[in-house]
């Protein structure tokens, strides 16, 4: 005699028998009853659609609440996924936003201070003097030993040089404050790169 459960228990008796005790054990796993709901929904869909496999009646309770605990771990790994990956977005935004707006000048200041190492020697001292320590393009003259319009020739030059460097290798577009917008690198084997 082997009948199918179809035949002697019918959803209408599982959901009677089953649904608020599995609707207890859903609320102990996720402490929300909306997730809880929708939880027991979907556990009483899977019921439906697989009753007709159930060939023990005993064994019921067993097969309603493993239903139940797998329906809850899918629940959960799939939350995990979706927060691993939010948060995973999330700290992608974040040091893409800080990139773009905090650290670009940053950053071109780096190159920069290597580029400046392949200047002439005269140029990259009164760059560091003036532009890092922050003296006049007077007292540079008078600590070189030069006429003023020599000093400010000097870091002029400089300047231009390593802006040169800075556009021979990665071009950058600035807004009118002279902040750094954007980079684009043109080489390589560029300290940009």
């Amino acid at each position: 005699m082997n009948q199918t459960l179809e035949n002697t228990i019918t959803f209408n008796e599982v959901w009677l028998k089953f649904s608020h005790p599995v609707k207890d054990f859903i609320r102990n796993k996720t402490h929300n009853s909306d997730i809880t709901d929708d939880i027991l929904q979907e556990v009483f869909i899977k019921i439906h659609q697989n009753l007709h496999l159930l060939r023990d009646e005993e064994r019921v309770a067993g097969w309603v609440f493993q239903i139940a605990r797998n329906t809850v771990l899918n629940y959960f790994r799939t939350q995990k996924k979706n927060l691993e990956n939010q948060e995973f977005h999330q700290r992608e935004t974040d040091e893409e936003s800080y990139f773009k707006e905090n650290n670009l000048n940053e950053m071109v200041g780096i190159w920069l201070k290597e580029f400046k190492k392949d200047l002439d020697p005269k140029y990259q001292e009164a760059l560091q003097l003036v532009d890092i320590e922050g003296i006049t393009q007077i007292e540079l003259a008078h600590r070189l030993g030069i006429s003023v319009s020599g000093a400010k020739s000097r870091v002029q030059r400089g300047r231009e040089q390593l802006k040169q460097k800075l556009i021979d290798c990665c071009p950058v577009k600035t807004d009118r404050y002279g902040n750094i917008l954007e980079i684009q690198s043109k080489h390589g084997n560029c300290v940009c790169v």
